[in-house]
């Protein structure tokens, strides 16, 4: 029989003290009311008459106690690994009335039972555990692994507490979950760090489970809690109620929002490539248009190959018209119906470098994701002087280097964003995601973990060294000369009266290699384009020929102006070839 000199009052339970287990650094924060004070009071909270109970690390036994005492609790069932703890658990049971209420289990909960597995017994109880090497430890029990599968098939049970000191990664990823209402889950990021809270994170939320909105930021307890279907938005955020469906999604809606002005040449080569690599939902926003791109997308929207609206800062008279179309995507159906979303711009093509080029060869490369932030790859002019009618990506094949030195490794950024209870807010570079205790899994193209996107809401670029292996953002910002002054003309389509300067071209203006490949996806975008019948549409040819006949006469028109003679000259001049040295002075300098 357990021998005890005193019993310990925490969290109105009764643990009998037995120095050699309940030491002074677990005595003081157990007589001050602390010890295992989050797992109570979330336990407390959720449980509900009917509930059956899986405890994972009963420790000394609070968690197991607490859930018995309450009424109407079908069943407690409770692991615990240390051999040790075993006759104290049980005198904390009977001290608290709960004897034979709680299904007290000796050996490791692993994600499916096998062989008997190396457990390392510590000192301090609670920092006993399968891993061996963050410190010492005072023996080895070999010990049964049972199955968490088993367990839950056995059970059934509709909350679990889990404290297993770092044993939760990985442990409930192909386990089902789908009867799980709540679970309460100490994290342990000294023994995985961030990106294992991103794993873990990612991993609930795929089966519908998601951190409760009452969570404490700064608590190692997280309560994660089911939200099947239409389900709520993250405290803070202005998007109304979606539904949502958890990974994977076999066929998932993706959708692309973006603003534009006077990009009518452009418009159909970009729609045919990313309907190619899997987006199924285009919303775009117009203002001010001159060469007709209002009326071709108005055409599209009339086929149902996109939704085209006015930029609702015409209405407001604000200056900031990309915030608020985001802010208004968020409202509209083909965004309350997406899985993904991307804001991007007529001229960036995600260039896909996994499988056969498209999102669903991504998302299987990634795995499930919260973000994925897309480093840019500028390409240059190309030594190209004139508007030329036709497709972008084979007239401007060269581009910066995939693999910059240090001097010109930051480059911007667009994210693809999985649509989940956790997102705040949609961005033009990032999404805002809700901050809780655990880390957002946020993936870079290479498909490894990023940490600073998520900690600094005001970042929208990284070093993009290493970012490039699954996936590229080619960006052809500048195109020809002819269409950059066409640019400049036309003025910024994110913030009016914002003119575009010659160190946007210099930055830019990168001619360096050729390493960003795409044959297989031009390919598909031809068919893609083929599929759309865009060519056998008279009425979108002729609105497409205009918009290309427009750019042609404006460009004409304007390159006589000194304005744009004095700018051709100084590009000429000073920034023509991009072939200055990728670590050298900074280029923007003398702009």
């Amino acid at each position: 029989m357990l021998e005890y000199s005193d019993v310990i009052e925490t969290q109105g339970i009764s643990v009998p003290f037995d120095p050699r287990i309940i030491t002074p650094k677990i005595e003081r924060p157990m007589r001050k009311g602390r010890y295992e004070g989050g797992e109570c009071a979330a336990l407390r909270r959720v449980l509900r008459p009917g509930d059956r109970v899986l405890e994972l690390g009963a420790g000394l036994g609070l968690c197991s106690t607490v859930a018995a005492q309450v009424e109407g609790v079908e069943a407690v069932v409770a692991i615990e690994a240390n051999p040790e703890l075993l006759p104290l658990i049980r005198e904390t049971h009977r001290l608290n009335g709960v004897e034979g209420k709680v299904d007290l289990r000796n050996g490791v909960a692993m994600p499916t039972g096998g062989a008997a597995v190396p457990f390392y017994v510590r000192p301090d109880f609670w920092a006993s555990s399968m891993e061996a090497g963050s410190r010492g430890y005072s023996r080895i029990e070999v010990l049964p692994a049972i199955g968490l599968d088993t367990l839950m098939a056995e059970l059934r049970p509709t909350v679990i507490v889990c404290d297993i000191e770092g044993g939760e990664l990985g442990l409930f990823d192909k386990v089902d979950l789908s009867g799980v209402r709540h679970l309460v889950l100490e994290l342990h990021p000294k023994v995985y760090g961030s990106e294992g809270m991103g794993r873990i994170a990612c991993g609930l939320a795929v089966q519908g489970l998601y951190p409760a909105a009452d969570n404490k930021l700064e608590s190692s307890v997280q309560v994660f809690e089911r939200r099947d279907g239409v389900v709520a938005p993250a405290p803070g955020s202005k998007m109304p109620a979606r539904a949502y469906r958890p990974w994977p999604v076999e066929t998932p809606r993706v959708l692309i929002t973006t603003c534009m002005k006077d990009e009518g040449p452009f418009i159909l080569e970009w729609l045919a490539w990313h309907r190619a690599v899997g987006v199924t939902d285009f919303v775009i926003f117009t203002n001010d248009c001159s060469d007709g791109t209002d009326r071709l997308l108005d055409h599209l929207a009339a086929r149902g190959e996109v939704v085209h609206l006015p930029n609702p800062a015409l209405a407001t008279g604000s200056p900031a018209f990309q915030p608020h179309a985001l802010a208004y995507t968020h409202f509209l159906p083909a965004f309350r119906d997406a899985d993904f979303v991307i804001s991007m711009d007529v001229d960036e093509f995600l260039n896909i470098r996994t499988g056969q080029g498209r999102l669903t060869d991504l998302f299987a490369a990634t795995g499930p994701f919260d973000a994925i932030s897309i480093s840019e790859l500028n390409h240059g002019c190309n030594g190209q002087l004139a508007f030329s009618p036709g497709w972008i990506r084979p007239q401007f094949p060269a581009h910066e280097s995939e693999t910059p030195g240090k001097r010109r490794a930051r480059r911007g950024v667009k994210t693809i964003t999985r649509l989940s209870p956790a997102v705040v807010k949609i961005r033009n570079h990032r999404p805002d995601l809700l901050q809780t205790g655990l880390s957002p899994r946020w993936l870079d193209g290479s498909g490894r973990h990023l940490d600073w996107f998520h900690a600094d809401p005001a970042e929208n670029g990284m070093d993009v060294r290493g970012s490039y292996d699954l996936v590229s953002l080619d960006h052809y910002a500048l195109r020809s000369l002819g269409s950059f002054f066409m640019k400049t003309l036309r003025g910024d389509v994110v913030v009016a009266n914002k003119q575009v300067s010659l160190r946007y071209w210099k930055v830019r203006n990168r001619n360096e290699v050729t390493t960003s490949t795409y044959q297989p996806q031009i390919e598909a975008a031809a068919a893609a384009y083929h599929h759309l019948r865009f060519e056998t549409d008279p009425a979108l040819m002729a609105l497409h020929q205009g918009a290309c006949d427009w750019h042609t006469a404006r460009i004409a028109e304007i390159s006589g102006q000194p304005e744009f003679a004095e700018r051709q000259a100084w590009i000429l001049a000073n920034a023509w070839d991009g072939a200055d040295d990728a670590d050298g002075p900074d280029p923007a300098a003398a702009a």
